[in-house]
């Protein structure tokens, strides 16, 4: 019965959390620091603050993907300053 009652206010529940939360900070981190912010700059962004907690942004920095995406965005940085 509980599980058919949370069901109607999420048809998509057995598919898990979905990442749009993530998604979209990663995505923001990683084009602030494109635009030549410092990530500890970024992090204090109201923006990054209302997605979530200290320890959700953390989570998401730390994640092999944004750190990849940081790793291509100072590359890129590096490149056109030569």
């Amino acid at each position: 019965m509980i599980f058919t009652e949370r069901l109607r206010g999420n048809p998509y529940l057995f598919l898990g959390p979905r990442p749009f939360r993530e998604a979209r900070l990663r995505s923001y981190v990683v084009t602030q620091h494109r635009l030549g912010r410092s990530l500890s700059e970024i992090l204090k962004d109201r923006y990054v603050q209302r997605l979530g907690t200290v320890t959700f942004c953390w989570s998401v920095i730390q994640d092999p993907r944004t750190i990849a995406a940081l790793e291509e965005s100072l590359r890129s940085l590096e490149h056109h300053s030569s």
